[in-house]
């Protein structure tokens, strides 16, 4: 397993829950094109990020060993899915096959009432409450599965290249950030997938953009202001709206030495993410 740092533990006290994240994929590109767009200021902890390349069986394992290369005990899961939550493919399949087959799809299905849930929501479920014999026996610390859909049904790909925006970087993003923002209080870590790369069709490239800008804003905590948070996320995603962009926010830019006609002008489809999110300084971190 290769390894690469966050922020160091102080600087995470900054309005960030104390929990690490785990990127895992069984898509090399993927797991190098994360390491290329999270800031190297980052790589200085392991304890906060982690990039495991291979499948989810080969990280529950190295997990289950209870070395220094996982520690904690309580861990969310992020199924990134269809609307009715199905395990039927992708990183869904490999959960549908880790924590029991058939049985415990039927029980997934049914803490999420077997209804509908819109693409861009997220919904929160307690494995402990699961009596299924093979769920109980793998759990091994995974407490919690975030239920984030990205497709309505697999029955097409989103992604259209034709508007790589609506289908590509904004589809993507919003996944990322619901997983980080309904993470469970009190759990040691978050599992989390590339999104929308398999069957949804975006490419690598894409979606690792989107969920690098979500994961590196997150990580800001309260050393950036919600509102500035919100000012970046909108010009990301090209909704441009000046009465949205407080003065207040104009004078944080300066202080993090945001160009404001940078952010203004960015292209999410040409313009490096540091264009408008700063790196951190090693003497931040």
């Amino acid at each position: 397993m290769r390894m690469t740092g966050s922020l160091s533990g102080e600087s995470l006290l900054h309005g960030v829950k104390r929990m690490r994240i785990i990127l895992c994929d069984t898509n090399e590109v993927v797991t190098n094109l994360w390491r290329e767009s999270i800031p190297q200021a980052y790589i200085q902890n392991d304890r906060y990020l982690c990039i495991h390349h291979g499948h989810l069986q080969s990280l529950m394992t190295s997990m289950r060993k209870g070395d220094k290369t996982h520690h904690g005990h309580s861990y969310a899961i992020v199924s990134p899915g269809n609307s009715f939550g199905y395990l039927g493919g992708g990183f869904d399949k490999a959960l549908y096959n880790y924590f029991g087959g058939k049985p415990f799809e039927t029980w997934f299905r049914k803490q999420l009432e077997n209804r509908y849930h819109t693409v861009g929501s997220a919904t929160v479920v307690d494995l402990q409450q699961c009596l299924e014999e093979k769920t109980i026996k793998c759990r091994d610390g995974i407490r919690y599965i975030i239920h984030v859909p990205t497709v309505v049904a697999p029955s097409a790909p989103i992604f259209d290249s034709t508007n790589p925006l609506n289908t590509g970087f904004e589809p993507v993003f919003n996944a990322m950030w619901n997983a980080l923002m309904h993470a469970p209080n009190g759990i040691d870590g978050l599992i989390i997938p590339g999104l929308c790369t398999g069957y949804a069709g975006v490419p690598p490239a894409i979606s690792c953009k989107s969920m690098a800008f979500a994961l590196r804003l997150y990580l800001m905590g309260d050393l950036m202001s919600k509102e500035l948070k919100n000012v970046l996320i909108m010009y990301y995603l090209r909704y441009p709206f000046q009465p949205f962009f407080p003065e207040s926010c104009k004078i944080e830019c300066q202080k993090l030495d945001i160009d404001l006609e940078k952010l203004k002008s960015f292209d999410v489809e040409k313009d490096a993410l540091e264009a408008i999110i700063p790196r951190k300084k090693n003497s931040d971190v």
